[in-house]
């Protein structure tokens, strides 16, 4: 079954940040390929949303249906249920990803 797809619009405006780095850092060409990276990680995560790492934060609080996905060094939080998956954000592999994640996905 194929899942419906929604990103927020804070994880739009991540995915933004996101590209703007690439391209300014290593440009346009890498870019291309960074972002065809992303496409497959959504294509998988559609066909499939179980096949992503379990955060154990949340797994520890009943909430095993928000699990991530690496693309390169960022993180690719969503959640999901029978029908639909919900792109909350994405992350560096460097940032502090437990504070992130709780101001996101809890709104502390």
């Amino acid at each position: 079954m194929t899942h419906r797809i929604i990103v927020l619009d804070s994880a739009k405006e991540d995915f933004k940040d996101i590209q703007r780095c690439v391209k300014q850092n290593f440009g346009d060409a890498v870019w291309h390929t960074v972002h065809a990276e992303y496409r497959d990680a959504f294509r998988r995560i559609q066909q499939a949303p179980q096949i992503g790492t379990l955060i154990e934060l949340l797994a520890d609080l009943g909430m095993s249906h928000v699990r991530y996905i690496l693309v390169r060094q960022t993180r690719l939080v969503y959640e999901f249920d029978d029908s639909l998956v919900i792109a909350h954000l994405f992350i560096g592999t460097r940032q502090d990803f437990r504070a992130h994640l709780l101001k996101r996905l809890l709104r502390c």
